[in-house]
């Protein structure tokens, strides 16, 4: 009946599919909002090709938000929508979609698996409150898939995980389950367990119902529910499985541990056991997982976990009240009796609508066609219209609630702002971090008269995409740094398919950066005369590296104990004035407590003037010359790359009333590196990647001898690749190995070639690591 009636709606009678599409508009207007607790904001998250996108698309199927499922292999998704990725059959960009599915209104964010997209999974899980993590039955865990899943516990989300590709050759539940220990570290709560294997994978047992699911058609739509007796043939294993969930679960609930050890009958009832897992994995979100199986593909276990993300996952109300960043103690409960606060995650350019800002509404209520502030910016913008996601589709909305997620339209719309009402006091959200670029490449263009369209079209594709780094060296040479080979390929496609310009990358570099060695510690003064102004200054700094990545200057001289917090509060209204172009006149009753200590005198054919110890040097002068310090460690000593890893620490230094003046520090500073550098011995850093490689054992030696030979390698690991093809005998082995990115470049090819196919990787960015002195000379005498 279900099928009949689908062929009708999409082949027979396009009145019918209109009205189905008008009804499924008004059903996105009407989802159920009035309470958070029936919202979830939720994530896909996997590694590449692991089967986020087609569970998505049956998940859509199955709650009637689309006619049919797309294909990945088709080009026919709903989520992947761009040409780019229908031709790649990859997920480029994160597309939101809001659905109903147990009287419950699902925000399912569908996130990319690639490496170069990583970004794009960091600004989606900023916003999300829970997340499906899909795992290949057959890979177990891979690169990617440990990579995302460490994003997420760094915003505290918990997770579900879904075993995909339960149907195909080598499949294995134990093989998988023991890789998310090892490589995870987590205790899972297998919440099933699949009957069946390859084409006869049909079925799973449900551990807390004891029932078994029974998919009864292709298309997953007829489903039967059978109790397990003790003449099913997977009994004996479905109550063994049963009892170590029991047992996993007491671990973390004391409630459940005393009915376990009494071996309570209550522990019959699904609902006290739902919500004590519900329970255990929002608290402990990062040690344990409730665990599904199936297979997307064949349409087979999608609607256990659509019905456990309103069962387990937490709604937005139950998520850690937000705060502002310049005033952690100034909180706000996720609720629609707050004021507005909500985040800008993500912005891109719709054709029809312009500029869309896709938003998070933390607290209070927003209503289109109004006045809102962009506390980030502190400046008012005109918000037009609310929408409603469907992918690529958008329905008008006329307001929305806390807790939702949504598009908004406006000309002023800038990822990672935090938006509130036009007469709020300001509350500012942790922005965006997005990774860093590790490669970049010249941008050739075919002639001049394209410069201008070229530098419009890559400034609307940085909008959507803050990780790609532009840089403008001259008139005629840019510079795109990204993620990767792909996402720069991506940029170019781009560039010709959506804006007619036909471009090509060069030689593809990666980002050098440099460091120091050694610890340095020098005293310098500056002493000139510029346009018959005298100018002084007299600095003591040591450098040392550090293990932080980013450059610090801190104070170690003798100060008032109210120095530091006052300095604080002065460098953050600095910050602010620079973030919102707007000055503060709090910051001029900001002032330095220390009193001026005489330290030397000044006698020159200008007259006799007092050096003062610099500790009372006024603010505005201290943070011109942190500023200072910072800009001078932009550009290595060796070839100019950013450094990185640099601790300074202002010992001493004396000033003049007169003579010190902004030029003197900067004049000062570079003065003092010029001399330094030798003491602190330069180095040169390069990205390094991890590297995963899966290959039969007889090219086991020919991969390895390419790694350490030609692309200076290290094996970190060898071991068999158990079970991957059904059997602890395997013939294959994993390699985990690190390699330098600039070594990956053209690996996928090479490998291709080396095992005819029969290998395969993935890679993920590591760290920035010493390239080694045969290396660093060869880097320093390059001319690019």
């Amino acid at each position: 009946m279900l099928r009949t009636c689908l062929k009708k709606r999409i082949y027979t009678y396009s009145s019918i599919r209109d009205r189905i599409n008008q009804e499924r508009a008004e059903r996105l207007k009407n989802l159920p909002t009035t309470t958070q607790e029936k919202i979830r904001n939720f994530g896909i998250i996997a590694h590449i090709d692991a089967g986020k996108t087609t569970t998505t698309e049956r998940m859509l199927f199955y709650a009637g938000a689309i006619p049919f499922p797309g294909e990945v292999h088709d080009g026919t998704t709903t989520m992947d929508f761009m040409p780019q990725e229908r031709q790649r059959g990859i997920t480029i960009r994160s597309a939101a979609i809001s659905f109903n599915w147990a009287n419950h209104q699902y925000n399912l964010i569908d996130t990319p698996g690639h490496i170069d997209f990583t970004a794009e999974v960091e600004r989606s899980l900023r916003v999300l409150d829970g997340a499906i993590a899909i795992f290949d039955g057959v890979s177990g865990v891979q690169t990617q898939s440990e990579t995302v899943w460490l994003q997420a516990n760094k915003f505290n989300i918990p997770k579900i995980a879904f075993v995909n590709k339960m149907d195909r050759q080598g499949a294995s539940l134990e093989y998988t389950i023991q890789s998310m220990k090892d490589r995870l570290n987590i205790k899972p709560f297998i919440m099933q367990i699949p009957v069946g294997e390859i084409d006869y994978f049909n079925s799973v047992i449900d551990l807390l119902t004891f029932q078994e699911i029974v998919w009864l058609d292709k298309y997953g739509s007829e489903v039967e529910f059978r109790d397990v007796d003790k003449s099913h043939r997977y009994y004996d294993k479905a109550i063994k499985a049963r009892d170590d969930l029991l047992s996993t679960v007491s671990e973390f609930d004391e409630n459940i541990a005393e009915l376990y050890l009494e071996d309570s009958k209550e522990l019959l009832n699904q609902q006290l056991l739902l919500q004590s897992i519900r329970q255990i994995i929002n608290t402990h979100y990062n040690q344990c997982c409730p665990i599904y199986f199936g297979s997307a593909l064949k349409n087979r276990g999608v609607q256990p976990i659509l019905d456990a993300v309103h069962q387990l996952l937490p709604g937005p109300s139950e998520r850690p009240l937000i705060f502002d960043i310049n005033n952690p103690n100034n909180k706000r409960k996720l609720e629609k009796s707050e004021k507005l606060t909500a985040f800008i995650y993500k912005v891109i350019q719709d054709q029809d609508l312009g500029l869309l800002g896709f938003t998070r509404i933390y607290s209070g209520e927003m209503t289109q066609k109004q006045n809102y502030s962009n506390s980030t910016k502190d400046e008012l913008i005109k918000v037009g219209n609310l929408y409603r996601v469907r992918a690529n589709r958008y329905v008008p909305i006329n307001n929305v609630q806390a807790g939702d997620i949504i598009a908004i339209q406006s000309k002023q719309v800038v990822a990672g702002s935090t938006l509130i009402g036009s007469n709020d006091e300001r509350f500012v959200l942790q922005q965006l971090q997005l990774p860093q670029c590790v490669f970049f490449a010249n941008l050739e263009y075919e002639s001049a008269k394209d410069k201008l369209k070229l530098d419009q079209a890559l400034q609307q594709l940085q909008l959507e995409d803050e990780s790609l780094k532009i840089t403008v060296a001259d008139e005629t040479l840019i510079t795109i740094g990204g993620q990767g080979e792909l996402h720069l390929e991506i940029v170019v496609q781009r560039l010709k398919e959506d804006f007619g310009l036909n471009t090509k990358l060069k030689k593809l570099q990666v980002e050098y950066k440099e460091s120091i060695s050694e610890e340095g510690v020098l005293e310098v003064k500056y002493q000139d005369i510029l346009k018959g102004r005298p100018l002084w200054f007299k600095l003591k700094l040591k450098l040392q590296p550090s293990e932080q990545q980013e450059n610090e200057v801190i104070f170690d001289f003798d100060r008032e104990n109210e120095f530091d917090i006052l300095y604080k509060q002065f460098k953050e209204t600095q910050l602010r004035q620079v973030a919102t172009q707007k000055n503060e006149t709090s910051v001029k009753y900001i002032k330095n407590p220390c009193k001026n200590i005489e330290v030397d005198t000044i006698i020159d054919d200008h007259g006799e003037e007092k050096a003062y110890h610099i500790s009372s040097l006024q603010f505005p002068m201290f943070y011109q010359l942190e500023k200072s310090i910072l800009a001078s460690l932009n550009r290595g000593f060796l070839k100019s790359y950013q450094m990185q890893g640099i601790k300074a620490t202002i010992l001493d230094g004396a000033f003049s009333l007169k003579r010190t003046t902004d030029l003197a520090l900067g004049r000062a500073v570079q003065k003092l590196m010029q001399e330094i550098h030798p003491l602190l011995k330069p180095i040169i850093l390069e990205p390094i990647m991890d590297l995963e490689i899966s290959c039969p054992n007889s090219l086991q030696q020919r991969i390895i001898n390419d790694l350490i030979s030609h692309r200076r390698g290290k094996i970190i690991e060898i071991k068999q690749d158990q079970n991957r093809a059904g059997s602890q005998n395997s013939n294959r082995v994993i390699i985990t190995a690190t390699i330098p990115s600039q070594e990956s470049i053209g690996y996928s090819t090479a490998i291709r070639s080396i095992s005819q196919g029969e290998a395969y990787f993935s890679m993920s960015f590591k760290n920035y690591e010493f390239v080694g002195g045969q290396k660093q000379s060869e880097l320093i005498s390059e001319v690019f």
